[in-house]
């Protein structure tokens, strides 16, 4: 198998004679592509590019292999994406411990890949990995282990959405970590002026115990920070205080405080 694509196989009910519904398929296809671009953005830390094509596709038990092409512009991380991608589903599935980088929004995601085992599907195989019961399990492990504490974390707030909620993602100083938080509807004004800048959050935070991060913030209050070159520099502070010292020699004066 090349490290560029990715096969999966779901298998139909006995009584369709492993034939896969339409509904099944399709709900399928969508869960599996949100984990793509989530792995993607995991392993890039930036918008997901990578465009994917079918290799081959067969009825019956749909079997379908992707094959990632390369992205218009930008790094290439189609071999580091679908590493991280298979790694996840088979950890996930054998009760191993997954990528720390995985916040609680992505392993949700993950967690819906086997939603076809809930309807009309007997079987979900991605790779060489047959997904079962046990993987949903496993996720609810994780997630249980979730501490919610208060507290406030900093960061870049980025790709607000308000489509049917109200959240934001914030970018951690540590490349490779990002915070779900959602927000209020009284704080949207000053989300939307936040934008690209930089802001702590201040509210219930929940945290994985691997984590040095939260997974998510249901934030209770914002504060956004000029940026750095609107901040005065210590040449600009020259003369600012003069009778600061008192009359007193500077060498004077700062001996004074050191003694004090």
């Amino acid at each position: 198998m090349s490290d560029n694509t990715i096969t999966v196989r779901l298998v139909g009910a006995d009584e369709d004679n492993g034939v896969v519904r339409f509904d099944d398929f399709r709900e399928f296809c969508d869960n599996l592509a949100q984990c793509l671009r989530k792995s993607e953005a995991v392993v890039s830390s930036k918008r997901p590019r990578i465009p994917y094509r079918i290799r081959s596709l067969q009825s019956g038990s749909a079997c379908v292999t992707l094959e990632a092409l390369p992205p218009p512009n930008g790094q290439d991380h189609r071999k580091e994406t679908l590493s991280l991608f298979r790694g996840t589903v088979a950890s996930l599935q054998e009760g191993q411990a997954i990528d720390h980088r995985l916040d609680r929004d992505a392993i949700e995601t993950y967690r819906r890949l086997i939603s076809p085992l809930r309807a009309n599907t007997k079987e979900v195989w991605i790779g060489q990995s047959q997904l079962t019961t046990q993987f949903e399990a496993n996720i609810e492990r994780i997630l249980g282990t979730c501490v919610p504490s208060e507290g406030s974390v900093s960061g870049v707030l980025e790709r607000v959405n308000v489509h049917n909620k109200r959240e934001f993602v914030l970018y951690a100083p540590i490349p490779g970590y990002s915070i779900r938080c959602v927000f209020p509807d009284e704080l949207f004004d000053q989300v939307r002026t936040a934008i690209k800048g930089h802001v702590t959050v201040w509210g219930k935070m929940y945290f994985r115990q691997d984590r040095p991060f939260p997974d998510m913030v249901h934030v209770k209050q914002m504060e956004l920070h000029p940026p750095d070159d609107t901040l005065p520099t210590l040449g600009s502070l020259r003369g600012f205080a003069p009778d600061c010292s008192g009359g007193m020699e500077s060498v004077e004066y700062v001996r004074g405080i050191r003694d004090e």
